[in-house]
């Protein structure tokens, strides 16, 4: 077991060991606890990065995507469009991610692949059918 020194502000520490107290535990004890939390913080974070979109597979959905929006007026035929590819836009969080069709994935968020939703909702002149955040689209037809 390593032993380890670090220095903190007397009134911080203080307080920290008054923080402790009232939970019944010793300093230690949270201070190991909060190491062990933000190592695996980064372990997952380093894990995420690793998993990134590989740089192929996105120029080839940049290309769907670019033919699929070349034949389309709207979103119907934007969909209709992707499908035809094996892709299809979801909703997700305030935007679009583009999925594939077959296994329900997503593969990358609108905005990777192509214009990003904002864009999207200008072009066709009305949000995403069934986006869960309708003002989103609102706010980008507002805007002149």
């Amino acid at each position: 077991m390593a032993e380890t020194l670090f220095h903190c502000d007397d009134v911080l520490w203080r307080r920290f060991v008054t923080l402790c107290r009232a939970r019944d535990e010793t300093p230690g004890a949270v201070l190991r606890e909060l190491v062990r939390l933000e190592v695996q913080r980064c372990e997952r974070r380093r894990a995420r990065s690793a998993e990134g979109i590989d740089e192929r597979l996105l120029v080839r959905l940049r290309l769907l995507v670019a033919e699929a929006l070349a034949v389309s007026e709207d979103w119907a035929q934007v969909q209709d469009a992707l499908r035809e590819r094996g892709l299809r836009y979801v909703p997700s969080g305030g935007g679009l991610v583009l999925s594939d069709v077959a296994s329900g994935r997503s593969l990358a968020k609108s905005s990777q692949v192509g214009p990003a939703y904002m864009a999207l909702v200008r072009r066709f002149g009305r949000g995403f059918p069934g986006h869960p955040q309708p003002g989103i689209a609102a706010q980008a037809l507002a805007r002149p």
